[in-house]
């Protein structure tokens, strides 16, 4: 299996080719004029959805955060969002579609749980509350949070330096903090 960096070094080569060959063809079947406009109108059109759904998105975020959960989904989507700008800005006819599919509430919320579940698998156990152990946090509203095993066990040998007995011809160092 092929590794990340170059699946991701053959799509920002692939990409652009793509995208220049869709152009071409486009122009061809509807005109040079009317692709131009349907990219620049896909341009202005997303980039005021997904200002006005990252509103929606960062009320979301805030009320998770209000009642005491991580913001997981919320944030997600927040970066979808972006990636979704991102692609809308990019000139061409794929990138705009994928940011328009992105900007569907429901695809992004999908893709957004399909991320969350094959890139950050702690994060959504975290979620669902199954951690093994939660720190408990005296700030919140809510009190303490609840364990649901016992406190971790770290075992380590160690050495105190300020209890050696000095080497002989040395004085041990004194302390002058007091």
């Amino acid at each position: 299996m092929p590794s990340l960096g170059l699946i991701i070094l053959l799509l920002l080569i692939a990409l652009p080719l793509l995208e220049i060959a869709v152009l071409i063809k486009a122009g061809a079947v509807i005109g040079i004029w009317l692709t131009l406009t349907i990219i620049v109108v896909t341009f202005i059109l997303g980039t005021m959805v997904v200002r006005l759904q990252g509103f929606g998105v960062m009320r979301r975020a805030m009320a998770a955060t209000r009642s005491g959960e991580p913001p997981v989904e919320p944030m997600m989507e927040g970066l979808l969002l972006m990636f979704a700008g991102g692609c809308l800005i990019a000139p061409g006819l794929i990138t705009d579609t994928i940011g328009f599919l992105l900007l569907i509430p429901m695809i992004r919320q999908i893709a957004a749980r399909w991320v969350l579940a094959r890139g950050f698998p702690i994060v959504v156990r975290m979620r669902r509350g199954r951690t093994p152990y939660r720190e408990p946090d005296p700030y919140t509203p809510h009190g303490p949070s609840r364990r649901s095993g016992p406190a971790p066990t770290i075992e380590a040998d160690y050495e105190r330096i300020d209890e050696q007995p000095a080497p002989p011809g040395r004085t041990p160092p004194t302390d002058h903090s007091a």
